[in-house]
């Protein structure tokens, strides 16, 4: 997987100056619309489970404190007219930016604020996605085909929680 524009986390110096670690990568999940009047605790019964707004790949990557959570889709076609040319690119879907610890005096944003397991499986999540240019966020629901995908995403999240206490410690 290439690199995509991820807005502020990509300025020269920033790229230059952070430490980029991927934690995992996964080929194929799925992003869901949550119904209207969705809220905490989440449940995927309610979600069109068979219709995804779109399959996504996942690649977790941390860079400094900041864990992101990049989504991005494959754009283009497979032939072009049968000229045999594969025009097929990574574009970014959702980037989800996950920091618990540069926050305001007022914010305590754990890790639940920016992704929360559904009560009713253990496959679903809900994701705030950030769009930082236009300074938005939204809900969206993540869903993966198989529990051994979605224990594969808890444990990297449960590592960058860990690392990051011990990092707090060491300080």
């Amino acid at each position: 997987m290439g690199d995509f524009n991820l807005g502020l986390l990509d300025d020269d110096d920033y790229k230059v100056s952070v430490l980029r670690t991927k934690m995992l990568g996964i080929a194929e999940c799925f992003m869901y619309r949550l119904p209207k009047g969705s809220s905490s605790p989440y449940r995927a019964d309610g979600w069109p489970l068979t219709k995804p707004l779109q399959c996504v790949s996942l690649r977790v990557e941390r860079r400094g404190d900041v864990l992101l959570l990049i989504f991005t889709y494959t754009h283009g076609s497979d032939n072009n007219g049968g000229g045999g040319s594969n025009r097929q690119t990574q574009k970014l879907f959702a980037l989800c930016p996950i920091d618990i610890v540069n926050q305001d005096n007022n914010e305590n944003k754990k890790l639940d604020h920016y992704v929360e397991a559904v009560v009713d499986s253990t496959r679903y999540f809900v994701v705030r996605v950030k769009d930082e240019k236009a300074n938005r966020e939204a809900l969206i629901g993540l869903g993966f085909r198989d529990r051994e995908e979605a224990g594969d995403f808890r444990a990297a999240l449960s590592k960058y929680e860990r690392d990051i206490s011990k990092e707090r410690a060491n300080r």
